[in-house]
């Protein structure tokens, strides 16, 4: 683990057990705004993760703060912190940054902009430019997990060169990331739930066909965890990377809600239980921001065109880990 992880990580995760409660996050999805646990993400600093250190941010990479967003996925942080992060590293890149108490989502174009209804922002791309507007949009999610569409009409807060930035990466790569760490924490209740439910007279894990689907899910949630950890690999969110992590990601998803539920039986669904407090943000991820057909066609029009003979080496060159560069 890295010395980072040491550092962030564990206060990270007793801030989020403390605010990002099941009963905290059924509380901010009967709303619309920025529910009160925001207040306290803003004061802890984690919002400057990637903001340099002479912006007064701590400098961190894209690799650095994934088992933060992958943590955020697995409390079902019902606030755009991820995405607050990302946007407030590039903003300051670009030498400005957005107001105080803003809460930002990427706004690309998008079937659903998850937790749009807790955003005060949105950063969107007009032409060449990175546009902050703010986030006045009204629509309904149909997994009723506070997301949404971004209405491009909002005010404009300020306006930057866009240069390089590629806002669908960018929101992709959170979102895997996000996944992944939902994924983590749907195995963590499947396998508690299996040993502690009995039937006839044992408990369900003692069933092969339990203990099969279970090593099926935990090979499907490895599998996207190291793709999406990957995807945010590298100085910035790579085209290659990202697009093989969130095909890997909702690839796996499928089959990781699916286990899940059934493992669970008719508990899982019901709303006093908090599996489907996941599963519908798993769901959300699936659409957002590309599906996997979307992003495999783009690894695949890559590899055409790709000049290396065969797709074992594409995959070492172009889709391993790639740490940041001084």
């Amino acid at each position: 683990m890295r010395d980072v992880d040491d550092l962030f990580l564990a206060p990270f995760r007793q801030m989020l057990a403390s605010i990002a409660t099941p009963k905290a996050v059924r509380a901010a999805e009967a709303i619309r705004g920025v529910p009160p646990m925001w207040a306290e993400i803003e004061s802890s600093g984690f919002l400057d993760a990637l903001v340099p250190e002479e912006n007064g941010g701590a400098g961190l990479s894209l690799a650095d703060i994934f088992p933060l967003i992958a943590a955020t996925g697995e409390f079902a942080l019902p606030v755009p912190f991820a995405e607050t992060v990302v946007a407030r590293g590039l903003l300051a890149l670009k030498g400005v940054s957005p107001p105080d108490g803003a809460a930002i989502v990427l706004g690309p174009l998008s079937a659903t902009v998850p937790l749009a209804k807790a955003a005060t922002h949105a950063l969107v791309e007009r032409n060449d430019r990175l546009v902050l507007i703010v986030n006045g949009g009204e629509s309904e999610d149909p997994f009723g997990a506070g997301g949404g569409q971004i209405s491009d009409s909002g005010d404009v807060v300020l306006s930057v060169a866009r240069g390089s930035v590629d806002l669908m990466l960018c929101a992709a790569g959170v979102t895997s990331a996000k996944m992944a760490g939902m994924m983590a924490r749907l195995l963590a209740m499947s396998i508690g739930y299996a040993g502690e439910r009995h039937q006839f007279g044992r408990s369900l894990s003692k069933f092969q066909a339990i203990q099969h689907q279970l090593a099926v899910m935990a090979e499907q949630v490895v599998s996207a965890h190291v793709a999406a950890r990957i995807g945010m690999s590298g100085v910035d969110f790579d085209p290659l990377r990202v697009a093989m992590a969130k095909c890997r990601v909702s690839e796996a998803s499928h089959q990781v809600a699916a286990i899940a539920h059934a493992v669970h039986g008719a508990i899982g669904v019901t709303e006093e239980y908090d599996l489907q407090l996941l599963t519908r943000r798993l769901k959300q991820g699936q659409i957002a921001f590309g599906s996997e057909s979307y992003w495999a066609e783009r690894l695949g029009r890559a590899r055409a065109a790709s000049a290396l003979t065969n797709s074992a080496d594409f995959v070492r060159s172009r889709l391993k880990d790639a740490e940041p560069t001084a």
